[in-house]
């Protein structure tokens, strides 16, 4: 099944929608706190936590993840960058559901665990982690990242300089362009999306065959299918290459300027239609060539897939071990 991608901006813009709408923020927080306690409980069964908190919403979920996780008896240690007495709105409120002892996030340093809740930062940060949080970030071990590991730009899929690397990454409503491209996706380690009652656009999704599905039953178009590695790709678009914020963003106004669907197979996969539809896979077998990944989008084609369609089929097959074929339903 594939699932949305969208942008930390486009995140915090659908969030606003769903509190103007009327609900209340804490209440989100505390379905993504748990969640993410949930999620940590059920791939680190055993052994005590540490729990590292930020000073806004990230550093919230991290309080009732923490809550949460004593409740389901787990012994949890909490530290936080900001006093809880400095604190205010969703993060105080969380800090107050928790309600056990808080340390400094110096303190933090010296504490060990047999697994560590990385609720400092999510994918918006725009700088890079500094003093103890860039310590932090040094000491591996088990680690389960909210949102995204702190130090990562969620956006461009580039840390800011030192970054967490998380076993678990436990996001919310949808995948960031982090989780999927490199080298992001590197350092999130398994992701798990938490649903929190947010509808999300979802014009870019991550390949899978629920994506074209269906689509033979429909009127084939008349696009063509245009297939780039990355050197061409960049050297056929190279002012919008060097504007975009990521490889997705790069090749979905590509696809709008060219008017067809461009299939670029460069250190990221991503496939978009001139309308802004996207999709982005992970990995292809080594033995598929450029060749053969074309020879496989005319045979979807042929069976009637429009274009998009049939680039995203070509591109699964081309990923799978075993070169299954999956036909359009």
């Amino acid at each position: 099944m594939s699932l949305p991608i969208i942008t930390p901006q486009q995140m915090y813009a659908a969030e606003q929608r769903v509190f103007d709408a009327g609900t209340a923020s804490f209440d989100v927080m505390r379905i993504a706190g748990e969640g993410v306690a949930d999620h940590l409980h059920d791939s680190f069964p055993d052994g005590d936590v540490r729990v590292l908190c930020g000073p806004g919403g990230n550093g919230g979920d991290g309080f009732v993840a923490a809550a949460r996780l004593r409740d389901l008896g787990r012994a949890v240690r909490v530290y936080s960058m900001k006093p809880v007495d400095a604190l205010s709105g969703d993060p105080a409120r969380a800090a107050a559901l928790w309600g056990g002892a808080v340390g400094t996030l110096d303190e933090g340093l010296s504490g060990t665990a047999s697994v560590t809740l990385d609720a400092l930062f999510g994918g918006g940060l725009s700088r890079p982690l500094s003093g103890v949080a860039a310590a932090l970030s040094r000491q591996g071990g088990p680690t389960v990242s909210v949102d995204v590991p702190s130090g990562l730009d969620g956006l461009s899929a580039r840390p800011l300089g030192p970054c967490f690397r998380a076993d678990l990454t436990v996001t919310f409503a949808a995948l960031r362009p982090a989780h999927v491209l490199i080298p992001g996706r590197s350092l999130c380690g398994s992701v798990r999306v938490q649903a929190i009652g947010v509808p999300v656009d979802e014009s870019v999704r991550t390949n899978g065959p629920d994506i074209w599905s269906g689509a033979g039953d429909k009127a084939g178009d008349s696009l063509a299918v245009r297939l780039l590695d990355g050197d061409g790709f960049r050297r056929d678009f190279k002012e919008i290459d060097r504007g975009a914020p990521n490889p997705i963003e790069a090749v979905r106004q590509a696809a709008a300027e060219a008017g067809s669907v461009l299939l670029v197979l460069g250190e990221d996969i991503v496939i978009a239609a001139p309308e802004g539809r996207c999709a982005v896979q992970p990995g292809i077998a080594r033995t598929w060539t450029l060749d053969d990944v074309m020879a496989a989008v005319r045979k979807a084609r042929a069976q009637g897939l429009p274009g998009f369609e049939a680039a995203c089929a070509a591109i699964w097959q081309a990923s799978r071990p075993d070169g299954v074929e999956h036909k359009p339903g």
